[in-house]
């Protein structure tokens, strides 16, 4: 239980001000995460590839956690991810399922609607496109 709690603050102080190396440090070396929208499972340096292209495209990217709750050795955490594109809010609800070995994670699961994100994205897209187009700006 008390890994659990280090683990979850952890988490939750990486993704307050998320950075590469703190992502590599939630995990441990031999983990295996499939995260949307990912088709299979990937390892360490394979998760933090992708959250380098999700931090490339949403440099503003926040998650906070809104609560949690062990379950065995693993946790459940359900958070709230933030950010900004093309000027407008973004927020979106998911959980992760990790498995917890020392105060890292050794696998997780991910779980949230990518389409509701897809489409939220992309309708904010469209809509800067059009202001763009009548000499507004996309920011």
């Amino acid at each position: 239980m008390k890994d659990a709690y280090a683990a979850v603050d952890r988490f939750s102080a990486v993704w307050a001000k998320p950075d590469l190396e703190g992502i590599r440090s939630l995990m441990h070396e031999d983990t295996r995460n499939p995260i949307p929208p990912m088709t299979e499972p990937a390892g360490r340096e394979g998760v933090v590839a992708h959250f380098a292209e999700v931090l490339a495209r949403l440099p503003d990217l926040t998650v906070s956690v809104i609560r949690w709750a062990p379950t065995g050795d693993s946790v459940l955490v359900e958070w709230r991810a933030n950010a900004t594109v093309a000027g407008q809010p973004v927020s979106w609800t998911g959980v992760d399922r990790f498995g917890v070995r020392g105060e890292r994670m050794y696998e997780a699961r991910v779980y949230w609607d990518t389409r509701q994100v897809a489409e939220m994205i992309a309708s904010i897209m469209r809509e800067a496109t059009a202001r763009a187009a009548q000499g507004g700006t996309t920011q």
